[in-house]
Order: structure tokens, then sequence, then C-alpha cells
């Protein structure tokens, strides 16, 4: 079994981009009827599981197509 090895700044990086990014659409509407308003709890959970859910597909893509890397 191969194991990736992204830097931890990637993963970070990533991690804020996907939770900004969230965060406006929350604020401006378009992923909630109520406009300028956010969930922190949901941009918590988010910014909690990004980074496993990542690593499992970065797992599997190593083991799955070993030339990936």
């Amino acid at each position: 079994m191969r194991f990736p090895n992204p830097s931890l700044s990637e993963y970070a990086l990533n991690t804020a981009v996907v939770v900004l990014t969230l965060a406006v659409l929350q604020y401006t509407g378009w992923l909630s009827d109520d406009p300028a308003g956010l969930d922190p709890a949901f941009l918590v959970v988010v910014a909690v599981t990004f980074p496993a859910f990542s690593y499992l597909i970065a797992l599997v893509g190593a083991n799955v197509w070993p030339s990936a890397e």
C-alpha cells in the first residue's frame, strides 16, 4: 500500500480556499435563502472534514494509479 506525501501547507491552503469560497457564497445568498447570513457550524465542519476526505481521495489515487506520482 502506497501513501501519498503531500505537504501540510498544501492541505491548509486548499482548505482555506474551499472554506472562504463557501463563506462568500453563503454571505451573498447563493447557498441559502437568507442573504448576509453565515452558518459557522457548517464552515467548521467543512474545515475539519475537507482535509480528511482529500487525503482519502489521494490515498485511493496513489494505490489505484501507481504512476500518478
